[in-house]
């Protein structure tokens, strides 16, 4: 019983979709933590929509290359996450 829906879940986040959303979301929050408790000025607007860009970058990029290695979901989680960190070490400065 327990077995499928442990299978349905594992191919859930197998998923490229889901893992660059989770990847978007998860940026967000980070940033909104630095913005809001962290920083001594928030984040901006702009700043803040670098991360849910690259993500829409990434899905015109898997419709367009399927499968090719540039529309690897792991190599655009990535890029959220450095576009995440670097964001928020150079709004500290």
């Amino acid at each position: 019983m327990y077995g499928k829906q442990l299978n349905k879940l594992k191919e859930f986040f197998k998923s490229p979709h889901i893992q660059i959303a989770l990847a978007t979301g998860i940026s967000i929050v980070v940033m909104t933590y630095f913005s809001k408790r962290v920083l001594q000025e928030p984040i901006g607007y702009i700043q803040m929509a670098i991360p849910p860009f690259i993500a829409l970058v990434y899905e015109n990029v898997l419709n367009k290359f399927k499968k090719k290695k540039v529309a690897t979901a792991w190599y655009w989680v990535i890029a959220i996450f450095v576009a995440t960190a670097l964001i928020i070490v150079l709004h500290s400065f």
